[in-house]
């Protein structure tokens, strides 16, 4: 007999080939109209530990880039970082106008209390002209004391003025609890839009 393997839930195979599609749609673009390459990719991973996150309060991520399996060896041609590793913001400025990032970001956080809502949001801009790309709220139904993982979905920033590519973008979180945090990393792939 002929074991049944079992099948990928429906959403997920819908995903794979909507994914699917969008790429070769970005290649086939690219290919005809030379308005948008893939440029190269900075995988960036944290090598430090569990940071406390406050109810309620916004935290910005923090970044070494020291983690094991940190990448940079594949950036953009003219790009030395994408990311300071400092602070842990991602860092546009050696972009050009027309390009666009592509992120994924892979963290887990450990709540107080069961069912505790977290928001995600990118900070980008400076000033009087800062502003927040915010994401669907995440329900942490772990319970208390239970790590939930969190692997962002692709993430599509671009850089449509100056504004946006000659400031940092802060990667930020907020729980409606208290918990920690520990930020495994961000990879970055750039989209040329020349």
């Amino acid at each position: 007999m002929i074991p049944q393997i079992p099948l990928a839930p429906l959403w997920a195979r819908d995903l794979i080939v909507r994914l699917n599609r969008e790429f070769r749609d970005l290649q086939a673009s690219s290919e005809e109209t030379g308005t948008q390459s893939i440029g190269g990719f900075s995988d960036q991973n944290n090598s430090g530990g569990a940071v406390s996150l406050s109810a309620n309060t916004w935290l910005d991520l923090p970044n070494d880039g020291a983690g094991a399996f940190s990448n940079t060896d594949y950036l953009p041609a003219n790009v030395t970082t994408l990311m300071d590793n400092s602070t842990g913001y991602i860092d546009p400025r050696e972009l050009n106008l027309g390009d666009a990032i592509l992120i994924r970001n892979d963290f887990t956080i450990t709540p107080t209390i069961n069912n505790a809502l977290l928001e995600f949001q990118y900070s980008l801009g400076s000033g009087a002209n800062t502003y927040t790309l915010p994401k669907t709220p995440f329900r942490l139904s772990a319970g208390a004391g239970v790590a939930d993982r969190i692997v962002s979905s692709t993430d599509y920033i671009y850089m449509g003025d100056t504004n946006t590519r000659d400031s940092f973008i802060k990667i930020q979180i907020r729980c409606t609890a208290a918990a920690t945090v520990n930020n495994a990393g961000s990879v970055m792939q750039v989209l040329r839009g020349d």
